[in-house]
């Protein structure tokens, strides 16, 4: 039987290095495990090693600085960077450096094991063997790092704005890409698998209607709604919210965050033009963030009014006034 590759782990947090050696030691790797960048180097010195996956902020020499040795040394050894501190400019850094993918802590077993699959790959296609001699299906597809670090930015905005329970961000095939809220990751996954189970049988009804797909999705249940849109990719975007959150300003939240996402990925949107602009929700109260349309559509009068201007123009009632005239 061909040997399984060997995974170096690099980390100076025990309970780090113990997780990641159960994951990979039962998908059938060969493990071994360094507490320093420094004892790291020296297995590299004695031990024929496949990958390493490497924290970035450890005492004495940093994650950084292994990799730049690593590159030097041992250049066909690919390198997986891991961290807690995932913000674009350090996953960039990361990928100058060398690293060719990057795991975000708090991390599951599937985001490790498909990271490691990709790392191995280019030595898999030159005759080296996946774990246990196995061949590894074609992966989902998925966001790069710095996609899912800034695809975790999004999501942590619109969960904040919403008090959502859980915001998740699903590929075309059910795999969980980003998630932000209370609930555990498997909670989270087996979400993001139903959502695209559904989506997938209302196509036939889509079709039969003569609508391409249907484009957004509510579940209410007693205390909670379930709000999903689809982006253009024909994965998800759903947010599990209070019930006491009107249903405009979470579409409106939704949508928002769909046209920042499908941007990041690269996709055109119905509403492109202010994809890098942060949300007008997040700094004003929703009923002055709201737009009214006077008159037909394509008409002269079609146009978008703040409710500031609608009210000085008579179109609607001065909500102030009322409130006066009641209390």
């Amino acid at each position: 039987m061909a040997k399984s590759p060997c995974v170096l782990i690099v980390d100076d947090s025990i309970d780090v290095l113990q997780t990641l050696g159960d994951i990979l030691g039962v998908a059938g790797y060969t493990v071994r495990t360094a507490p320093s960048a420094e004892r790291a180097l020296q297995i590299l010195e004695n031990v024929e090693i496949d990958l390493v996956i490497t924290d970035l902020r450890m005492g004495g020499m940093g994650g950084m600085s292994l990799i730049r040795r690593l590159r030097e040394s041992w250049p066909g050894i690919p390198v997986v960077a891991l961290s807690g501190f995932a913000d674009a400019a350090t996953v960039a850094q990361a990928f100058r450096e060398g690293a060719v993918d990057f795991l975000i802590k708090p991390f599951t077993a599937g985001e490790v094991l498909e990271a490691v699959s990709r790392a191995l790959a280019p030595r898999a296609a030159t005759g080296v063997q996946t774990a246990g001699g196995i061949s590894t299906p074609d992966l989902p597809s998925t966001l790069t790092p710095i996609q899912r670090a800034q695809a975790e930015e999004i999501l942590r905005g619109l969960h904040g704005r919403l008090g959502a329970e859980l915001v998740v961000l699903v590929g075309t095939r059910g795999e969980l890409l980003a998630t932000q809220g209370l609930l555990s990751d498997s909670a989270a996954r087996a979400v993001a698998q139903g959502i695209a189970q559904i989506g997938a049988l209302q196509e036939p009804l889509a079709a039969a209607l003569g609508e391409p797909a249907f484009a957004t999705q509510t579940w209410e249940g007693e205390g909670r709604v379930l709000y999903v849109v689809r982006l253009e990719d024909g994965g998800f975007l759903a947010a599990l919210v209070p019930r006491a959150i009107k249903p405009g300003m979470a579409w409106l939240e939704l949508r928002e965050a769909r046209t920042r996402l499908q941007a990041l990925r690269g996709e055109p949107s119905e509403t492109s033009a202010v994809a890098s602009e942060p949300s007008t929700l997040e700094s004003v109260p929703e009923i002055f963030s709201q737009e009214w349309e006077i008159g037909p559509v394509g008409s002269p009068e079609g146009e978008l009014l703040s409710y500031e201007e609608a009210r000085s123009r008579g179109l609607i009632p001065d909500l102030g006034e009322e409130l006066e005239s009641e209390g």
